[in-house]
This record gives structure tokens, C-alpha cells and sequence, in this order.
């Protein structure tokens, strides 16, 4: 705890006196995306002097062991954004491979922002790999030579690209680090040699979007100097995009999508909250207690943190854009990143929000991911709830997680195992009626199966044409979302 008040006290205290915000996030702790106060608690045990790191305000250089500093460069307020030239970087190369999945989180830009408004946007490394080691390690070594204690975290290589030259990234400040206690080049050789050596422990934030303009080292990771990217000046409405042409959004002008991005994400951010502040049910309390160790209880707290912390970042956020960013493009960017922070986008949606320059093109990204995320989150209560017994069309039922922990309280029964699929499903074959629950806006949907399903393992997947649109989609049958599906009402085909 005493680690997670003095760093919040120090990410305050840097800030300009102009600026006054009031809000929760002062008397919380770090929060992040996943939880960064556990990896600090690691971090404590693994090397007491982090709290003479911590308490060195003003150092010019960060200790060997450990690194806390905020952004080397000056925060502009209310000023328009200048792109940096000629950066030298350490690269961490995270660029997806065939399965299209990354190693590490991804970082999105925070240089624009106050610190105060960037404590929903800290993340965790844990670096297993000896070579993503040492970009770190020399990174945090390099500050007793210079005033910086950043990487470069790639993860976009273009199509026609052979090497890192073109490549896309985005800068990260190194907070907090546990490094090997080798002080010269020769004795961090040795250490990294080490397999017992266990991984490195990080915990930063993203700094700034960057694209490598040339390669000055290879061996033995890759070292560049980078140019910053900025967004194009002037945004296009109605830019080109592989989105359908008939998309309602690529009609919606910059204001709009602003409006709504706020109206989705505040919307996204309430819900998270309340799931986060509903009891746990006796099961949950349960597996909780029986835990071999706190760690899955202290999560569970430090979701509701989190939550809550997002929140207050929010409306702070919302109520100062215009001081903070009074430029048009630069507001425009600023609102589509800080949506993507506060969401949680998934890394493939900041890989592209971070290549893109158009930031009206981002902001419809950002909408549609949030439209996802509110379609899942809404199928998910409709679903839970109908499980508990709800019964009917949906159209009456309570979601809220008030209304959902009294249905499952009411259950004397805990259902233990896998769920299974109801028995008319063994008479789903091509040419059978079916109604499907698509989300909270369109209802349930009738269609007739295409295709007679496919049943894997558990699941089948059912080809479905629906009557609406005519479109065909293909969508699984599972036990734990049986409640989506259901005969026609009204039917006296097969289905009992």
C-alpha cells in the first residue's frame, strides 16, 4: 500500500498548478490494464530500494534495479501537438504472427494527456523471453547516461515491407522495472545467460505513436531512430473505408461520433461498475475462500478499484477536452485513444487505431468496437437472466445486476458441470423454423437453417437464414448459451 500512495502522489504532484482536477483517482491507487498494483507488490518483494526510487522526486537517473519516471517530454497543454523527429529506441518487436495473436498488450498514445488522466492507461510486461529482457534491462541502464527510460514496443509491419524499416509502434515509458542486479555490460551479459534468472517484471505506459525511419542496430536486439506520427491535419468525413458502404456511421460526422463514442462508453463504463459492485454469490465466495492464496480475492476487490477509476477518469476527461486539447484533430485523437484505454479495445483494434492517421476513420473503429462490446455485454445478462428462469420473449426482463442476483439466489440448486443442449436440438436439420436472440436492439430474429449443423464436440454450428434480411450466417449452439435460441412461437412442426 505504501508503494501504490506514494506513486499516486507522485503522479499528482507533477502536474502543472493550473490544471485542478477533483477527483477519485487521487486517493486510489494505480489501476491498469491487467491490475499493475499486483505486479508492483511484486516488484516491492523482489528489490527493497523501490522505495528510494520512489521517493527521488527529481533524479536525474533511474536506479539500476528499478525505473519510476513520468514522460521526459514537457506535457503542452492546450497546445497543438508537434511531431518528434530522430528518436533513438530500443525495439521490442511484437508483430503478429499467422495466428494473428500478440505476445504482449498493446500501448496506445498518453504523451497528450495530463498524468492525472492516465492512470486507467498503465499496463504490465511480463518479459519471458531473454532478448525482450534485455531491451528493458538496457533501457533502465541507459538513464544514468541520458534523461529517457523508454522502448519502443512494434507491433504493424506493412505488406511490402522486408525489414523493421516502416514499421509501426508506439513508445512506452518504463515505470516501474526488476532488473538483475548486474551493474556493467559484462556482469548483464552473464545475468541474461542465466535460465534461473526468472522473467522481468514492467510496468509502463504508451508514450507516443512512432514509425521507424531507420535501423543504426541489429545485434543483439534492434535499436532505431524513429520519427513520431502525428494525424492528418485535416480529417476526412466522409474518407474512404473497407467497412460496407451501406455502415450508418460512415454517414456520421466528427461531432457525432464524439457524441455517441461518450454516450457507448459512458454506458460500457456504468455497466462495468455495477457488475463489479454486486455481491459475489455464495459459489463465488466460496471458490474465492478456498484459494491457495489471496490473489484471486484481491482481484475481485481490485476490479471494482478499476472500475471505478475508469469512471472518474472519464468524466474528468469529458469535462476538460476542450482545455485540453483545443485543436480540432488533436481532440479528435484524443477522444478516439482515451476510448480505446477505457474500453479495454482488444489488441487487434489498437494495432489499427495506432497505424491509422485519419482520426475521424478512428473514431468509427472505436464505435463499432464499443457497439460490440455493449452487444455482448447485453447478450450476456438476457441470457443469464433467461437461464435463471425468466422465461418469455426477454422483452420484460430485468438486467440489472440487482435484479440478476435475486433470479440466482432464488435458484436452491447450483448448477454444477458443463450445460447441456436442449433436447429439440438433436431435430434442428435444413429447412427447420428457428428463432435466434441477435442482441438487445434487434430481438429475436426468425430464419430457416440452411445447411444441415455441424455438430463439434459439445456445440453444433447452425447455418441460419433469416427472414429480415435475408442474410446467412453461420452461428454455434451451445449449452451455456441455450436461452439465445428457441422454436418459433407458435410452432406445431417437430419441435415439442
Amino acid at each position: 500500500m505504501m508503494l501504490m500512495f506514494v506513486a499516486t502522489a507522485l503522479v499528482t504532484m507533477v502536474a502543472p498548478p493550473s490544471l485542478s482536477f477533483r477527483s477519485s483517482i487521487f486517493v486510489q491507487s494505480f489501476s491498469a490494464r491487467p491490475r499493475p498494483n499486483i505486479i508492483a507488490r511484486k516488484i516491492i518483494e523482489t528489490d527493497g530500494t523501490i522505495r528510494d526510487a520512489l521517493l527521488t522526486r527529481n533524479s536525474p537517473s533511474c536506479y539500476s534495479s528499478t525505473c519510476l519516471r513520468m514522460s521526459s517530454t514537457p506535457f503542452n497543454y492546450g497546445q497543438q501537438q508537434t511531431a518528434r523527429r530522430n528518436i533513438r529506441l530500443p525495439l521490442l518487436v511484437d508483430i503478429s504472427k499467422d495466428d494473428g495473436q500478440l505476445q504482449y498488450d498493446v500501448p496506445l498514445p498518453n504523451d497528450h494527456l495530463p498524468p492525472e488522466l492516465t492512470t486507467a492507461s498503465l499496463f504490465e510486461l511480463k518479459l519471458d523471453i531473454p532478448l525482450h529482457r534485455s531491451v528493458i534491462q538496457d533501457a533502465i541502464s541507459s538513464t544514468k547516461l541520458s534523461d529517457s527510460c523508454s522502448y519502443g514496443h512494434v507491433v504493424y509491419k506493412p505488406d511490402n515491407s522486408d525489414g523493421l524499416v516502416g514499421c509501426v509502434g508506439c513508445a512506452s515509458d518504463i515505470l516501474i522495472g526488476a532488473t538483475s542486479a548486474a551493474q556493467n555490460a559484462e556482469e548483464r551479459s552473464l545475468a541474461r545467460g542465466r535460465e534461473d534468472s526468472g522473467p522481468l517484471l514492467v510496468l509502463a505506459r504508451g508514450s507516443y505513436r512512432f514509425r521507424v525511419k531507420e535501423i543504426v542496430k541489429s545485434i543483439p536486439y534492434p535499436v532505431a531512430i524513429v520519427d513520431e506520427i502525428l494525424d492528418e491535419k485535416k480529417n476526412r468525413d466522409d474518407s474512404d473505408t473497407d467497412e460496407d458502404d451501406d455502415d450508418a456511421l460512415n454517414t456520421l460526422s466528427s461531432k457525432d461520433l464524439v457524441k455517441q463514442i461518450f454516450q457507448s462508453l459512458g454506458k460500457l463504463l456504468r455497466a462495468q461498475a455495477e457488475a463489479a459492485a454486486a455481491p459475489l454469490s455464495p459459489l463465488e465466495k466460496s471458490i474465492l475462500e478456498d484459494a491457495p492464496s489471496s490473489t484471486p480475492m484481491a482481484q475481485a476487490i481490485q476490479r471494482r478499484f478499476d472500475a471505478e477509476e475508469r469512471i472518474a477518469v472519464f468524466q474528468i476527461f469529458t469535462s476538460s477536452l476542450l482545455d485540453l486539447a483545443p485543436d480540432e484533430r488533436d481532440r479528435i485523437f484524443a477522444v478516439g485513444m482515451m476510448a480505446g484505454e477505457l474500453a479495454n479495445l482488444p489488441s487487434d483494434a489498437r494495432v489499427k487505431m495506432l497505424v491509422m492517421t485519419d482520426g475521424v476513420a478512428r473514431l468509427r473503429l472505436v464505435l463499432r468496437e464499443l457497439s460490440k462490446l455493449l452487444s455482448m455485454d447485453s447478450a450476456r445478462k438476457i441470457t443469464k437472466s433467461l437461464s435463471l428462469g425468466g422465461g418469455g420473449n426477454g422483452d420484460s426482463i430485468k438486467i440489472d445486476p440487482r435484479s440478476l442476483k435475486e433470479a440466482e439466489e432464488s435458484q436452491k440448486q447450483l448448477q454444477v458441470g458443463t450445460p447441456k443442449l436442449p433436447k429439440w436440438a438433436d431435430q434442428i436439420k435444413k429447412g427447420i423454423r428457428v428463432e435466434y436472440f441477435w442482441n438487445e436492439d434487434e430481438g429475436w430474429c426468425l430464419g430457416t437453417v440452411n445447411e444441415d449443423p455441424i455438430k463439434i464436440m459439445d456445440e453444433i454450428i447452425v447455418t441460419v437464414k433469416f427472414d429480415d434480411d435475408g442474410s446467412i450466417h453461420k452461428l454455434p449452439f451451445r449449452g451455456d448459451d441455450k436461452a439465445r435460441w428457441r422454436p418459433p412461437m407458435g410452432n406445431t412442426g417437430t419441435f415439442d
